[in-house]
């Protein structure tokens, strides 16, 4: 236990057969998260479209989000 306090994961054999592995809980929970995400087909095709259109270019400034929040409140919306 106490190498996965300094985030080692440790495999655990029994008779001689691997049989499980004792991990770090926080990396326990990033699994789960990574297993979540890539559970939802709708998310991952809309980061797969995000980091496509982030290499071609087609990216916004933190100014133009700003400002087309700004506008959007000011609207109602």
């Amino acid at each position: 236990m106490r190498r996965t306090e300094h985030g080692e994961t440790v495999s655990v054999v029994a008779h001689g057969e691997h049989v499980a592995d004792v991990v770090p809980s926080g990396e326990l929970d990033r699994l789960r998260e990574t297993i979540d995400v890539l559970s939802d087909t709708d998310l991952v095709r809309e980061l797969a479209e995000g980091l496509s259109d982030a290499r071609a270019g087609r990216v916004f400034s933190s100014d133009d989000i700003a400002a087309d929040l700004a506008s959007r409140c000011e609207a109602g919306e």
